[in-house]
């Protein structure tokens, strides 16, 4: 599927705001997530991991477009990928502003104001306690926003002792 250049709706996509987390998988398993706030800054890449059909980068945008404006004309989505929900999103989002506004360097450190301040009530979400080797019971968030986080400030996880298990409550 091609859909013709069109200035004006390039235009309208473009300045189109949004803010979705979608998490997709490649060809070879493995998991990411595209934070999404403009259609028009994402990557070739990032497009093909997202949209489906489409021969052109303008098509797989549109198409994009359509589905996060919810103006498609057909009720199937061209989204490939599962949307983060709203909520878990804007603890996601909290959870990296403390890391950025504390100057944070580590997860553990964002963990320990959060406890320190008795805001974990703030992530239901997204919290846990997580066990890592002899320590259990220690307070942070689910490996799967871990790796959100850690890709959203563009870090990697720390030196410390491997995760060996997590209970969410």
């Amino acid at each position: 599927m091609k859909i013709k250049y069109d200035a004006t709706l390039y235009r309208e996509m473009a300045q189109f705001e949004v803010n979705k987390y979608i998490e997709v998988t490649n060809r070879q398993g493995h998991s990411r997530t595209i934070h999404i706030t403009s259609i028009a800054k994402l990557t070739w890449n990032e497009l093909q991991l997202l949209v489906a059909e489409g021969e052109d980068r303008f098509t797989k945008q549109i198409l994009l477009y359509r589905d996060l404006a919810e103006i498609s004309e057909t009720s199937d989505s061209n989204i490939k990928g599962i949307a983060i929900s709203e909520v878990v999103a804007d603890e996601i989002e909290r959870y990296v502003k403390i890391f950025r506004s504390e100057g944070c360097t580590k997860h553990h450190e964002v963990n320990k104001i959060i406890t320190d301040n008795g805001e974990w009530d703030n992530f239901k979400n997204i919290r846990s306690l997580n066990d890592h080797a002899d320590n259990t019971g220690i307070p942070g968030i689910q490996p799967k926003y871990f790796r959100i986080v850690c890709e959203i400030l563009n870090i990697t996880g720390e030196d410390g002792a491997p995760l060996d298990n997590f209970h969410t409550y």
